[in-house]
């Protein structure tokens, strides 16, 4: 997973929150909920089955497009390293996974693809 505490540590520092996001329509607000939760999560929603008026239950990882990124960095003068982490999704990494999820380590394979070593 991505965790992006480094983003809202940087903006605070810089004394920059959600609301000049905003305003100054650095990112969208699907972006910006996104970034709060971490990339590499999973998702349900519903999908709308074409030709039909049924809905059923999908999963899907959350992502960020990098013009995101790109738009944050420009924003906060600094490099994607300023403000992104990468946790792999092993076991090794429970503990940091969690306390970046504020999750409990039985429910991770709920929420990301966990991989082997």
């Amino acid at each position: 997973m991505i965790t992006y505490r480094k983003l809202f540590a940087l903006m605070k520092e810089q004394g920059k929150n959600t609301t000049h996001i905003r305003k100054e329509n650095i990112i969208g607000q699907e972006t910006l909920r996104k970034l709060k939760i971490g990339t590499g999560i999973l998702e349900e929603y519903d999908y709308k089955v074409p030709g039909t008026n049924q809905k059923e239950k999908r999963t899907r990882e959350i992502s960020i497009d990098t013009k995101a990124i790109e738009s944050l960095c420009k924003w906060l003068n600094c490099q994607p390293s300023d403000i992104m982490e990468v946790i792999p999704n092993t076991m090794d990494n429970a503990d940091r996974l969690c306390d970046a999820l504020d999750c409990k380590i039985e429910d991770l394979p709920k929420l990301l693809s966990m991989e082997e070593k």
